[in-house]
């Protein structure tokens, strides 16, 4: 049963750094508060529905999900993100305008009911742990929240792209200064991070259904997560998902009515002990300096 618990505990974890990398990646690189990442997500979700209603199978379907995602974000960061750098209102307006705009859009589209979005083949058994079925869906979503972990953190360490965007978090100004264009990095970056949120967007839809609100619905949840690994960490990313993740679960299974409360109270504890987050930096070491 613990087992069972735990491996829950793990699939959520696995989301919630899905969900939450690419806001912590934008912000880390160009200093946005994304809240268009919401936006994205619920693209991302109607794109994996309509894929998988079309017969694509759960890999086309999820792959179009995240372009969707991606591509959006792309035209949203050059025309209407690229002028507001350095203006944080405007930005926050803007994403925020974004993000009501889609969800106006999906709603309009495909209305406001609840679709369901169902699982076939391998991917909706289950699997005995314990003497439990789990299914075989949530290790799946374990595995790629792994996968994604891996190959962000390896392409920032040891690719030129990642050298340049590690550059541009560290310091704007100097990365700039040693000839990295940062601009490019800016698009490529938010791109990146509207393909998470898409996929983010697919994998939410076996577990809740497909509805225009989820966006809305998984934001506070983003932006929990995003805080307590610290703005701009993908490790803090991870290990806040984690921490997150396997405290909802437990105190989930002993005392339900507390499930969603944890989140709040976890950021809570960690902001008054290390107000940075889990492995964020110190207040002032970041330079945000929009050329």
């Amino acid at each position: 049963m613990i087992l069972n618990v735990l491996l829950s505990g793990l699939s959520l974890a696995a989301f919630y750094f899905i969900l939450s990398a690419g806001l912590s990646l934008v912000f880390g690189i160009m200093g946005v508060l994304n809240f268009a990442s919401a936006g994205y997500f619920v693209a991302g979700l109607y794109a994996a529905w309509f894929g998988l209603g079309h017969g694509w199978g759960i890999l086309p379907a999820f792959i179009f999900a995240a372009v969707v995602g991606g591509v959006l974000a792309l035209l949203v960061e050059v025309s209407l993100l690229r002028p507001l750098y350095g203006n944080v209102g405007g930005q926050i307006l803007t994403t925020l305008g974004v993000m009501l705009i889609l969800d106006e859009a999906v709603n309009w589209v495909f209305g406001p009911q609840i679709q369901q979005e169902q699982m076939t083949g391998l991917l909706s058994q289950t699997v005995m742990f314990g003497g439990m079925p789990f299914p075989v869906f949530r290790l799946l979503l374990i595995a790629v929240g792994v996968l994604i972990f891996l190959l962000l953190a390896l392409a920032l360490r040891y690719t030129g792209l990642g050298l340049r965007v590690r550059a541009g978090v560290d310091s704007q100004t100097l990365a700039e200064l040693a000839g990295v264009r940062v601009a490019p990095l800016r698009s490529i970056v938010y791109a990146l991070g509207g393909m998470l949120a898409g996929l983010a967007g697919a994998l939410y839809g076996p577990f809740s259904g497909v509805y225009p609100s989820a966006g809305l619905d998984t934001l506070l949840l983003t932006f929990i997560v995003v805080v307590v690994g610290g703005l701009g960490s993908i490790p803090g990313t991870l290990a806040a998902s984690l921490v997150i993740g396997l405290a909802e679960a437990l105190v989930g299974f002993f005392v339900p009515s507390l499930a969603l409360t944890v989140n709040v109270l976890v950021m809570i504890l960690v902001l008054l002990l290390r107000p940075q987050g889990l492995l964020g930096k110190p207040p002032g070491r970041r330079d945000t300096h929009a050329a």
